[in-house]
């Protein structure tokens, strides 16, 4: 479908509507000012708005006052018809004339013809309120704040890096790393910058590069702070299901991220995640019980730390062996499970 062109007499004094021809993501490709009725849509010349569609007939639709003085439309010569979106909507065959539906004064209405939409906003609907562009500004804008994230993210990934290689191989771990981290990082923002620019055409580069280095420092701080406090207070079960805060993360990346994607629709987005999140939890919990037969992921924490660092009072050896005792009658009675299946 080309481009439109826009015909009709010139005319002066106060719009009675605005006639707007919307893309394929909502947004407004041309808009026409209504100065009287009858307003005619079709390919013919003659027409107010003149549509490239080839679905459309030359003399599609005519909208105008009835009889009774209230805003219809009509159907003109055409094999498609138009189609009027509302609770009250209908489809009108060639010929059909029908009032436009009732809708809240903040909702224009909105007609289907061809493979061409448009709304029709009246002078005397409501405009809806400004929305604030705060997130977004206050995720886009500050190239030394991400410069800052980028190289905090950095000193974290590499430190780790350190702890976990030896020493003799520790120039090599870092250059792969580096290689690594930054290949990954690229694609995962490149990905959701393409996304961006074909929903909204705008790329937002630096939005989705924030909201990743934000949730991997995220996930590091929930990683090393749920294994530091487990050890100092003997909480294991902060470990076991670290998971759980740990898909709040991914949740959260993915809600961030979706938002300069579809930023028209904060519920749904944000529906999205969570269930995106409670649905990750649950696998996890579903699986764990059938590989261990326990809702947790570890079966004992690998994380040590210095004993400087435990807070909590140790145990005492007749409580420990008591424990001891108490555990091996659990798996004596998991040994014999096997064999009393068979």
């Amino acid at each position: 479908m080309g481009e439109m062109t826009v015909a009709g007499p010139l005319r002066v004094g106060t719009p009675l509507a605005v006639l707007e021809v919307l893309d394929r993501d909502g947004f407004v490709r041309q808009s026409v000012k209504v100065m009287a009725w009858p307003l005619r849509v079709g390919r013919a010349l003659d027409n107010d708005l003149v549509l490239d569609d080839p679905y459309t007939a030359p003399h599609h639709l005519v909208i105008g006052r009835d009889a009774n003085g209230q805003l219809a439309v009509t159907a003109g010569d055409s094999v498609n018809g138009v189609q009027i979106e509302g609770p009250t909507g209908r489809a009108l065959a060639a010929g059909e004339a029908v009032p436009l539906p009732a809708a809240p004064q903040d909702r224009p209405a909105q007609l289907w013809l061809g493979r061409t939409h448009l709304r029709l906003r009246l002078a005397s609907q409501v405009l809806a309120p400004e929305q604030a562009l705060v997130g977004a500004r206050e995720l886009t804008q500050g190239a030394l704040s991400l410069a800052v994230l980028v190289l905090l993210t950095a000193a974290v990934l590499g430190f780790n890096t350190w702890l976990e290689s030896e020493p003799d191989l520790l120039t090599k771990a870092l250059a792969s790393f580096a290689i690594s981290a930054l290949g990954i990082g690229l694609a995962w923002s490149g990905v959701w910058t393409l996304l961006s620019k074909v929903f909204t055409r705008q790329g937002h580069f630096g939005w989705h590069l924030r909201v990743m280095l934000m949730a991997v420092l995220a996930w590091q701080a929930l990683m090393a702070g749920t294994a530091l406090l487990a050890f100092a207070f003997s909480w294991p079960w902060l470990t076991d299901f670290n998971f759980v805060p740990a898909y709040a993360i991914l949740g959260a990346m993915l809600y961030f991220h979706l938002q300069a994607v579809e930023p028209q629709h904060p519920r749904r987005t944000l529906g999205f995640a969570l269930g995106s999140a409670t649905i990750g939890v649950l696998l996890s919990v579903w699986f764990n019980l059938q590989a261990t037969d326990r809702a947790g992921s570890e079966l004992y924490m690998n994380h040590l730390f210095p004993p400087a660092l435990r807070v909590a009072k140790p145990v005492e050896v007749p409580e420990f062996m008591q424990g001891v005792a108490d555990l091996q009658s659990r798996l004596d009675a998991k040994a014999r499970k096997p064999d009393a299946e068979e």
